[in-house]
């Protein structure tokens, strides 16, 4: 039994625009190779992690922003679908000062934007530390490669 998964993570346009203003930034940097792999009924019987995944990096210096994280692509075997989906987030550290209402729990990924964190007004770049975690899939996925792309996104009023 093989499941092979594959991470992608994306900027949204208007994110990236905004980024090439020196104004407000938004980086998403993956710190190694976003695969999760289920050969053996353990791999389908538990979580598996990839340890300091995803690093955020943002600067917000006209607004306070926030920041949110949402699958926008999902693609499975042929016939496959599902509304439930097996990828979360997991906020470890940042070295902001001007981080709030940080989300500090998993963060299972759906379609709908989840907000991870908000970070007031700054002239400095901050770094957020994730974990990715693939929950446990059982036996109900079949077999075959399932890819997810992770879409981040930062708002500003």
């Amino acid at each position: 039994m093989r499941i092979f998964l594959l991470i992608i993570l994306l900027l949204s346009p208007a994110s990236y625009m905004f980024a090439q203003n020196g104004n407000n930034y938004l980086e998403v940097i993956t710190n190694t190779t976003l695969n999760f792999t289920c050969d053996a009924p353990e791999d389908l019987e538990n979580d598996q992690t990839i340890n300091s995944a995803i690093t955020v990096r943002v600067r917000s210096r006209n607004n306070n922003c926030t920041i949110s994280a949402k699958l926008s692509t999902f693609l499975g075997p042929s016939g496959f679908t599902t509304t439930t989906y097996p990828i979360q987030i997991d906020y470890t550290s940042t070295n902001s000062t001007r981080a709030y209402n940080i989300n500090t729990n998993p963060i299972s990924l759906t379609t709908t934007n989840q907000t991870l964190f908000n970070q007031y007004t700054s002239n400095s770049v901050f770094n957020y530390y994730y974990n990715l975690i693939l929950k446990a899939p059982g036996y109900t996925y079949p077999l075959g490669q399932y890819n997810y792309v992770i879409l981040f996104t930062m708002t500003q009023p």
